[in-house]
């Protein structure tokens, strides 16, 4: 074995008031006088990853809802005055910087040049096993928090489910069975290259952390994706990825040029490895 929301609001939203007339227009509700926009629900959504129809007033709630909550909360923790505290002064430091990086990060993604058709196609024929030779497979999965040093190339040699138990329980290594399903379209494209011509029965290895996910093909079905759909999911691929690499970059840039500059007190310096900048993309409906 070798095989290692944007949700754009229009309908009426259900929102529960006591006393006063309620809101209207763009404003969804109101928490001790302070309004909630339309846009923060969009703004929610897309934060969680949500997709939904426009109609769907059911996720808007829920997204209202944990505005509310935060809102109310936030507002407790203010009139204790947590946020004059040392802590919180540099809790609410960081917060911000964190979101003002990601609105860096949004700005530079928004001006990446979409793909063209061939460009589309070109990323089809390279990952067949996202569109024409797609599949989703049921797995049984071996969870391993934790590994000895070596474990992992012994397990590299193993082909079977029961040969992996069987050495995880001869080392007394603690594992979790689960069972679940994978999709080829879903997968990192590298992923799923590896694991494209595994057959029922044979293993692979998802390296994490200190440990492993060791998955098992249970079942697949192939279920190919082709024409104007796999052409219209390869331009959204490809334009998440395109956008990805635009911002990490400038973020490249604009770090190196600024940290020249930076000058460290005595018991610090840059680490050899520096941390990666954030430039997760947005997700893509």
């Amino acid at each position: 074995m070798r095989n290692v929301i944007t949700l754009l609001l229009c309908s009426t939203l259900l929102v529960a008031c006591e006393g006063g007339e309620a809101p209207t227009g763009q404003v969804a509700a109101t928490v001790d006088g302070r309004e909630i926009t339309v846009g923060q629900i969009n703004d929610e959504l897309r934060a969680s990853g949500i997709q939904a129809d426009q109609s769907n007033e059911e996720l808007a709630n829920r997204a209202l809802d944990a505005i509310i909550n935060r809102s109310i909360l936030a507002a407790e923790a203010r009139d204790r005055e947590l946020d004059t505290t040392p802590a919180g002064s540099l809790a609410l430091l960081r917060a911000q910087d964190v979101a003002m990086v990601d609105m860096l990060r949004r700005d530079i993604q928004a001006n990446s040049p979409p793909p063209s058709d061939e460009e589309a196609r070109q990323f089809m024929s390279a990952n067949p096993a996202m569109f024409a030779d797609r599949f989703v497979s049921v797995i049984e999965q071996l969870v391993v928090p934790s590994l000895p040093d070596g474990a992992m190339q012994r397990l590299e040699d193993l082909d079977t489910l029961p040969e992996v138990r069987s050495f995880l329980n001869e080392l007394g290594i603690k594992y979790q069975t689960t069972m679940g399903s994978i999709d080829s379209l879903t997968i990192a494209p590298a992923v799923a290259k590896q694991i494209v011509g595994l057959q029922e029965g044979e293993v692979y290895i998802l390296p994490q952390g200190e440990g492993a996910r060791i998955n098992a093909i249970v079942s697949r079905q192939t279920l190919p994706i082709r024409g104007d759909e796999a052409l219209q999911l390869a331009q959204g691929m490809v334009t998440q990825q395109r956008a990805t690499s635009q911002a990490e970059s400038v973020f490249r840039s604009i770090l190196d040029e600024k940290k020249a500059t930076v000058r460290y007190a005595e018991n610090y310096s840059a680490p050899e490895q520096p941390v990666s900048p954030p430039v997760e993309t947005e997700p893509t409906s």
